[in-house]
């Protein structure tokens, strides 16, 4: 709770960031206690499974294209707290198995030592007098397209503690959100796919493109490598 910012945009609940940073411990005592409960019963209140989309237009483009705005999702920030401590208890347990090739969304690494890393390949290839290749994928809406199945699969393969698998798998279930245009019309669509950006997210976008591809051509040893964009 102390790693809140203010100044933040409430959801439709209308909890302010600042509501939960200045209350008392008879509050957070009773927070926790609900959080308890929602994870032993796997269950969560309707309001947290429903995001608010604002659509920000983009600098220099058309109006009338709807590729020319930039949807802003406000989430609820009892759930957003919700999910900073399932990070923080999944973090160490997935981190430890992800490939050293990967650096996306983790402590202590960045794009350069994906750079360093490509590098250095190149020169072990020519110290070796081999061919190197290297090849760079792009996923498009990489957060809104992912299977929810197969990130099952990836969870129960990563994280022992079945019970928080279950738990996570019904935060990512059943969500939705409310999209507000200009004219003040509200529409209500459901996500069978993917999940909300944040912190949590992040995490599990890791975890789904954790897989690092060595391909080795037979006749020519020629060794092409497939690093994850994420």
């Amino acid at each position: 709770m102390s790693k809140l910012k203010p100044g933040k945009s409430p959801s439709r609940d209308n909890i302010h960031p600042e509501f939960v940073i200045h209350q008392n411990t008879t509050t957070s005592g009773w927070l926790c206690a609900f959080y308890t409960s929602c994870y032993q019963r796997l269950k969560l209140p309707k309001t947290w499974r429903r995001a608010s989309v604002i659509a920000l237009p983009k600098q220099n483009k058309p109006a009338e294209d709807p590729k020319s705005y930039r949807p802003i999702s406000l989430l609820c920030v009892p759930v957003k707290i919700l999910e900073r401590m399932i990070h923080s208890r999944i973090e160490p347990v997935v981190d430890s198995q992800l490939p050293r090739e990967q650096a996306g969304f983790r402590r202590g690494r960045s794009t350069a030592d994906q750079v360093t890393l490509l590098c250095q390949d190149i020169e072990d290839s020519f110290q070796d007098n081999e061919k190197a290749g290297v090849v760079y994928l792009d996923l498009t809406a990489a957060y809104d397209t992912v299977w929810h199945r197969g990130l099952h699969l990836k969870l129960l393969r990563t994280i022992p503690d079945r019970h928080m698998v279950k738990f996570i798998m019904e935060t990512l279930s059943n969500r939705s959100f409310i999209l507000q245009t200009s004219s003040g019309q509200c529409s209500r669509i459901r996500r069978r796919t993917g999940y909300r950006r944040g912190l949590f997210s992040r995490r599990c976008c890791s975890m789904f493109t954790s897989t690092t591809y060595l391909i080795q051509h037979p006749e020519s040893m020629a060794t092409q490598t497939i690093l994850p964009s994420c």
